[in-house]
């Protein structure tokens, strides 16, 4: 999503700017007005070299590459694209050739263009009558918003929520963990553990297993390692290959929704179009940067080049961070830890000032593209992603014994193994837009993602075993396939259908030297296919609906099995003795599923945003039904990756099915508190219900003789309704020497669960007298306590706590300083009613964090960035952060760095 921004034009020499349009807004509240400046129009032909995309990118990319300034107003080219241009032409005439087959037109006003719908006023009237060359309004409500260069971008969706993470926020605040990348984004978390560079997207309290559809440039990310934390889905991504990051929130009928409950986090790499001009057929960058507290490498280099019909582009990244302090002062709650401590305050005093220890990793990503303009609107893209991760393990926290003194302890995470994660992305693009066919506007993307594990796990008295190796890898094959058709109803109504296919296939494999660890994270295969279809009409510029509908196919197969202990003897055959191995002992059982399950699933969308006749307020809502079926790990695990407990396979798991629902108002103007600011405002109510939600619970009773153990682990649907309800916003203000961005969001209430004990049913026990035992079916049993819930063993145990980021920044020295503080606020959560052997305490306290950056752009070329995280060095515990290992966070942490383009 590329948002356009513009500058203060008093600056650079454009009359006094009091004739704007004061505080105007489109009729859905995301109107935009986007100037790209520069200092001259060239009057002269233009070497041009765009390649066929978004019409809003060619616009910008012609704009920059011309030095002209052209104007467009509202939402008028979303879901547009452009052709292919390739040679030497004069901005008009590579205008309308973009605008042909379009229900646009192009008018001129002195030097600037203007980018219009047919049959409506020119707005170059207007802008006359105004005296000003850099902003226009046209008939009715529409009025233009004039936006700030390279500041932060903005949800602009008119009926849904759609968060964007920018390439100046990932600099402003430089990640050292992926997880980082999302903390200023409102409804989105991470499971995270520092000790595990691994990510796991929560979208508004919904992750894991394909509940969000966590992907690479639209390549999915599925990769599963039971064991790891409370995140059952993780991905590995380097940030300094970003150009930026897109959240969509809730149920999709679009590309990339099939089987999503949360939402859709798509991290997008650099193209070679973000260096190359048609003047510039070489470029890239070099980032390097260092820092204190074991920040001891980030970095990056990209070149691409363009040679005829070809581009190509060639990155790579390398981090290595080390065992970092945490903050020393403030609370950091009564953390889990697993053996009892008489003197719990020392403890947490100890670990406040000493290493948080397995923290270190190595990280090297590399990235290649190489793209060819087949002819005009047809192009071919060829890409492959490789990151390389080297992380150590650790348990979570706990008493360990003192090496120079055994009978003391001290408070800490013991190293329980080493991991080297290898993750390989291909892809295979191809895009089709022909100028004078609207009805075509086709995408196909062919991929292919392979994830390998290759850890070693150590001998620990935890463990009760020897060291072991295992291996587990997760292939995804991906097929997708799309075309846009466009009409032209009218001069005010304007229609667009966008359907396609959405087909991926998961392979997972497994192995291990220890038998019951090959099969936690177990192998098998599931086939999803989808067809989707969307509807968008446009009436008016007040009224907009986007229906769609979605049909979801799964098809999983593979084997599982345990063990059963069943009683051998009957009322008509009783034993004597009540204790089993009195009587020749009970009779074992290895029970066998072939799993072949299929089922499908309709589920529809429908989305409106109507303009109620004030200019700045936009109104909307939407509605949609989810469905998600069981992953391979939640039907076929059987395994243990500790010994004290056991995941059990449920070859009986329902998919699971929501509804959700959101309403919200958006507030979006220019001219609010001086001439040329921009303010922004979108605040939304989300509400989610999921029916048979799957989660992890411990305790369960097997089938066969009863036999209740805490360390019995299987998925089990929940019977009751999971909800996930909230509030969002979003603030953005930016009045070019000053900028404010704000970000909030509150979850209400919490959840109930109600799931049997004996998920799998067949459950006996003993009955009779003495001297006449014999079996009886406990159905009676089964009923009586079938709502056992506080056994959670996942991330769902809790919803997120509320969380907000406050972003102060200010510009400087014709825009060439960028400084400005992030405050991070953490109201806290705490809930201890939960029962006594629960897995996780939920106890967040509140904290308030504060980090500076600064950024110094010495010429074109080179820029100095530095950035001090956890100003005040407080001690906290990330809210909603990986329970199990209670990773305190980076304490006082200063960095600095450089980056060159050429």
């Amino acid at each position: 999503m590329d948002v356009v921004t513009s500058v203060d034009h008093r600056q650079h020499g454009y009359p006094n700017a009091k004739g704007y349009p004061s505080f105007k807004m489109t009729a859905l509240g995301v109107v935009m007005a986007a100037l790209l400046y520069s200092s001259a129009v060239q009057a002269q032909d233009v070497e041009l070299n765009l390649p066929a995309q978004s019409l809003q990118r060619s616009v910008e990319q012609l704009a920059r590459q011309s030095q002209v300034e052209i104007i467009y107003v509202g939402n008028i080219l979303n879901q547009k694209t452009a052709p292919q241009i390739h040679g030497k032409l004069s901005v008009e005439a590579a205008l309308h050739k973009l605008l042909q087959g379009t229900n646009l037109s192009l008018r001129r006003s002195g030097e600037t263009y203007l980018i219009v719908e047919r049959d409506r006023p020119n707005p170059a009237d207007k802008l006359q009558s105004q005296q000003t060359s850099t902003t226009a309004a046209v008939q009715g409500e529409l009025a233009t918003i004039v936006l700030k260069a390279n500041d932060e971008p903005i949800d602009l969706n008119p009926a849904r929520s759609v968060s964007v993470i920018s390439r100046k926020q990932l600099e402003d605040r430089p990640a050292k963990h992926a997880a980082d990348m999302l903390e200023q984004t409102a409804g989105v978390y991470s499971s995270v553990s520092q000790q595990d560079p691994a990510l796991s997207v929560n979208i508004r309290g919904i992750q894991d297993y394909g509940r969000v559809n966590m992907n690479i440039d639209g390549m999915r990310q599925n990769f599963q390692k039971s064991g790891h934390g409370q995140r059952n889905g993780q991905m590995y991504i380097d940030s300094e290959l970003l150009s930026g990051v897109v959240i969509e929130k809730g149920a999709s009928s679009a590309m990339g929704g099939a089987g999503v409950l949360g939402g859709i986090a798509t991290f997008n790499t650099v193209s070679a179009s973000d260096f190359l001009t048609a003047s510039k057929p070489v470029g890239g960058k070099i980032r390097a940067s260092t820092g204190d507290n074991a920040t001891d490498f980030i970095g990056s280099a990209v070149i691409a080049g363009r040679y005829e019909n070809f581009d190509a582009l060639l990155g790579i990244s390398d981090r290595r961070l080390g065992d970092y302090y945490p903050g020393k002062k403030g609370d950091i709650g009564n953390i889990r830890v697993n053996n009892a401590t008489n003197n719990y305050d020392n403890f947490t005093d100890y670990i406040k000032n000493h290493k948080v220890t397995d923290t270190n990793y190595k990280m090297r990503s590399y990235l290649g593209k190489l793209g060819w303009d087949i002819r005009e609107g047809q192009r071919l893209q060829l890409s492959y992603l490789k990151t390389e991760t080297d992380t150590p393990n650790a348990s979570a926290l706990k008493d360990i014994h003192d090496p120079d003194d055994y009978s003391k302890y001290y408070l800490g995470w013991k190293r329980t193994g080493f991991s080297q994660i290898d993750s390989q992305n291909i892809a295979l693009d191809y895009s089709l837009k022909l100028s004078d066919q609207p009805l075509l506007d086709l995408k196909a993307k062919l991929y292919y993602v392979n994830t390998k594990d290759n850890s070693d796990t150590y001998p620990t008295n935890i463990l009760g075993t020897d060291g072991y190796w295992s291996t587990l890898a997760l292939k995804t094959y991906g097929l997708q396939l799309e075309n846009t058709s466009r009409w032209s109803l009218s001069d005010a109504s304007t229609l667009s259908l966008n359907y396609g296919l959405d087909i991926f296939y998961d392979q997972s494999s497994s192995d291990s030297n220890r038998a019951v660890a090959k099969g936690t994270t177990p192998e098998g295969n599931r086939l999803m296919s989808s067809a989707f279809t969307n509807m968008t009409w446009d009436y008016g510029n007040w009224l907009n609906i986007q229906t769609g509908l979605r049909y979801d196919r799964y098809r999983l197969r593979g084997t599982t099995g345990f063990e059963i202990a069943s009683f051998p003897y009957t009322k008509e055959n009783p034993c004597t003795e009540i204790r089993l191995s009195n009587c020749g002992g009970a009779l074992k059982e290895y029970r066998e599923w072939n799993i072949n399950d299929e089922e499908g699933q309709l589920s529809p969308t429908l989305a409106v945003s109507v303009h109620p006749g004030v200019e700045w307020l936009t109104l909307f809502a939407n509605y949609g039904q989810a469905w998600r079926p069981p992953a391979i790990t939640e039907t076929l695990t059987y395994g243990s990756a500790h010994s004290t407990s056991t995941q059990y396979p449920n070859p009986y798991l329902k998919p699971e099915s929501s509804q959700s629902w959101e309403a919200g108002v958006s507030v979006i103007g220019q001219n609010l508190f001086r001439d040329g600011d921009r303010f922004f405002v979108k605040t939304a109510y989300f509400d989610t219900l999921v029916d048979n939600y799957i989660n992890l619970h411990i305790a369960r009773v097997k089938p066969g003789i009863f036999s209740p153990s805490i360390g019995n682990a299987a998925y089990v649907n929940n019977l009751e309704k999971s909800k996930f309800r909230g509030i969002e916003l979003q603030l953005n203000y930016d009045a070019d020497y000053f900028y404010v961005d704000l970000n909030y969001t509150h979850m209400i209430g919490k959840n109930d669960y109600c799931t049997p004990s004996a998920w799998m049913g067949g459950v006996t026990y003993t009955g009779g007298e003495r001297g006449n035992y014999y079996e009886i079916p406990a159905e009676d049993w089964n009923s009586s306590i079938n709502c056992n819930d506080g056994t959670i063993f996942n991330s769902s145990a809790f919803l997120p706590g509320d969380r907000g980021s406050l972003t102060l920044g200010g510009r400087a020295f014709d825009r060439r300083l960028d400084a400005g503080v992030i405050v991070r606020y953490n109201p806290g959560y705490q809930d201890h009613s939960v029962p006594t052997n629960f897995p996780y305490l939920a106890d967040w306290p509140t904290y308030t964090l504060f980090d500076l950056y600064g950024n110094i752009k010495v010429n074109d070329q080179l820029t100095l960035h530095a950035a001090v995280e956890n100003l005040t060095n407080q001690a906290y515990v990330v809210n909603f952060g990986d329970i199990q290992s209670s990773t305190l966070g980076r304490g006082r942490t200063f960095q600095a760095g450089l980056e060159y383009k050429f």
